[in-house]
């Protein structure tokens, strides 16, 4: 969906940015995301570690390289957190797949690649919550179901602006 498109149906498409399970923010290990103080959304706990974009927008990566944002429309945040407990691993187990921070990306175009055996004997956890923020959303949809495997590019979201 491009741009324009976005701005005419007034909806955004948000896709799972890897594949695993789908799970609710209140399986997160984390008071901070089953809060919901930043957002709604889900979660996806990974069987791989390329992290996609999950819409078309220019993307900030943080130093890290375990969190990403996206802004598919002014206002509207697509924030991805790889993991639990993965600030403090100073981007180990991360390497960026794309070189110029800060640029526009495609849906589905890879951004990091993750070693989650690494991430997995050095964090928490590997649960990646997607979150966008309700500022200048109505309401959100969730089109993958709870417990099932999603492929990376799949459906996941759908959110409805104001």
């Amino acid at each position: 969906m491009n741009f324009e498109e976005i701005k005419k149906s007034g909806e955004i498409i948000i896709y799972s940015p890897l594949k695993g399970e789908v799970k609710s923010l209140e399986d997160i290990p984390d008071l901070f995301f089953t809060s919901h103080i930043i957002g709604d959304g889900c979660a996806i706990n990974p069987v791989n570690g390329v992290i996609h974009a999950p819409v078309s927008s220019k993307v900030k990566i943080f130093k890290t390289n375990h969190l990403l944002l996206f802004e598919p429309e002014k206002g509207v945040h697509v924030v991805i957190h790889f993991g639990i407990g993965t600030s403090h691993l100073k981007g180990k187990g991360f390497t960026r797949l794309l070189k110029e921070e800060g640029r526009e990306v495609n849906a589905g175009d890879e951004i990091i690649s993750c070693d989650l055996n690494y991430i997995n004997n050095k964090a928490r956890s590997t649960i990646t919550p997607i979150i966008v923020n309700n500022e200048n959303i109505s309401r959100l949809e969730l089109l993958a179901e709870y417990g099932k495997i999603v492929e990376s590019g799949a459906p996941l979201m759908k959110i409805y602006l104001k």
